[in-house]
């Protein structure tokens, strides 16, 4: 039988492949190559994909794990009994630059600072008021409005609104007619609208049960407010006046000294039993780009006591108001050593 094959003595078998099933079989083999090539390629880039979602999820985690740090360093520092190493409560922004390059700010406010929406005069919302909005008649529905739905009667003030007016304005709910149980929710009052509430909510609290506002722990923005309804009123008080002049200044690392330059002691009124009640916000930037945030809200033993945090009140993730490290923080901010760093 013939073979397909020839035996040449020289070069051995020669091929009799006709040359299209040749030039399918280069063909077929481009493919395979082109379609190997590709896959590498496609794997090679679901890697990078992969390696970079790893990064982010590191550096992400790395900035959360800093804001927590930067938490408890700020409770260590506002629970010192001496009050050379206590941390101002007044809203004043701290920042450590780490040697990596990553930076965190921590700003503590003290409740007692702040104009608190249950028990708080009503010259004080007025005043509150005031800022957000420059309608007289808006101001004084908005404030009736708060006031009706902390009362627990059913008739409405003359501006105000019970559950006849929330009904009329197509609401399924009236008013609580108790204390607020949070600050979120006076978005719930007729008429605040989220525009109103954004504005002055980092004025008022809902922690600090008093009528009055603790002058030397509030910021210098709820001094100015209170400063602005005593002056409508003709008042002056020279302790305000005293103490907006030091805040305008950039604060020392001390604390916030009275008349006779001692610290002005707790009265009992921020929290009971000697606890006090402080917001703590912490914000970290990695050298990379990532960011984190945090805001608690805590009670804390008197400094004497030395015990730290007794309750966290409030706790919200990523969810600043405003950043640390807007430009409005850089007038009062204070640049501390590095307390992560241990020196051998």
């Amino acid at each position: 039988m013939p073979s397909s094959r020839l035996a040449n003595p020289q070069t051995g078998p020669i091929n009799t492949m006709p040359k299209q099933q040749r030039g399918m079989a280069l063909v077929i083999a481009i493919w395979v190559l082109s379609l190997l090539s590709l896959m590498a390629g496609s794997f090679a880039l679901s890697m990078r994909r992969e390696s970079s979602v790893a990064s982010a999820l590191k550096n992400n985690a790395q900035a959360r794990a800093l804001t927590e740090t930067g938490l408890t360093l700020a409770n260590y520092r506002l629970n010192q009994s001496d009050p050379t190493l206590r941390w101002l409560a007044d809203g004043t922004p701290y920042q450590i630059v780490k040697s990596d390059g990553s930076i965190i700010r921590m700003r503590i406010t003290s409740e007692a600072g702040k104009i608190d929406i249950n028990t708080a005069k009503e010259s004080y919302l007025s005043a509150v008021l005031k800022t957000v909005s420059n309608d007289s008649w808006e101001q004084q529905h908005l404030l009736n409005c708060i006031l009706d739905w902390r009362d627990e009667d059913n008739e409405h003030r003359p501006h105000g609104a019970e559950k006849k007016q929330y009904q009329e304005a197509g609401l399924a709910y009236g008013p609580a007619n108790r204390a607020f149980q949070n600050l979120e929710e006076l978005q719930l009052v007729l008429g605040i609208e989220p525009e109103i509430y954004q504005q002055m909510q980092t004025w008022l609290t809902v922690y600090s049960g008093q009528a009055d506002v603790k002058l030397e722990e509030a910021t210098p923005e709820v001094l100015q407010i209170i400063s602005n309804e005593l002056g409508d009123n003709n008042i002056q008080n020279q302790a305000l006046q005293r103490l907006q002049g030091n805040k305008s200044e950039t604060p020392t690392q001390s604390s916030p000294a009275d008349q006779n330059g001692q610290l002005n002691a707790d009265d009992g009124q921020n929290g009971q039993n000697g606890n006090q009640i402080y917001t703590i916000e912490v914000e970290a930037i990695m050298e990379s780009g990532a960011t984190a945030s945090l805001a608690a809200v805590v009670k804390l033993s008197a400094p004497e006591q030395s015990s730290g945090v007794r309750q966290v009140l409030d706790w919200k993730q990523d969810q600043l108001q405003v950043s640390l490290f807007a430009d409005t923080m850089e007038s009062r901010l204070i640049t501390i050593q590095d307390e992560f760093t241990i020196d051998n």
